[in-house]
């Protein structure tokens, strides 16, 4: 399994990667602190799961999400933001994520949602 994680705060990035290293030792994990360079890196690579803030400089991680789901409509998305659900939920809806956490949220709360994607992935937890 592959996840590719997205955030612009560098040490929230390293905290999460720790925390899915932790849950799932063996999964390729690959962190990018813009929307645009995850973005080339699916198009060449592809991913099973997405996990991104919403609020990134430049590209936001909806239209991020949005663009990753044309290549693959089966990607697993997890939206780890510090927006308020109210602010992006339709927007949110209509992209069908896997999950949605708010900052900041732990390790038990990643694992839930890792344990539960809506699709398939290529390995399991």
């Amino acid at each position: 399994m592959t996840i590719v994680c997205v955030d612009d705060h560098p040490i929230m990035l390293k905290g999460l990667i720790q925390n899915i290293h932790c849950i799932l030792p063996d999964v390729r994990v690959l962190s990018f602190g813009s929307a645009d360079e995850a973005l080339d890196f699916v198009k060449d690579n592809g991913c099973d799961v997405l996990v991104s803030e919403i609020e990134l400089n430049g590209t936001n991680g909806l239209t991020l999400a949005r663009n990753v789901k044309c290549l693959n409509p089966e990607v697993n998305i997890i939206f780890l933001t510090v927006c308020d659900e109210k602010e992006h939920a339709k927007e949110v809806f209509d992209i069908k994520p896997s999950g949605y956490l708010v900052k900041p949220a732990v390790k038990e709360q990643l694992e839930f949602e890792l344990k539960n994607l809506r699709y398939n992935a290529q390995q399991a937890i």
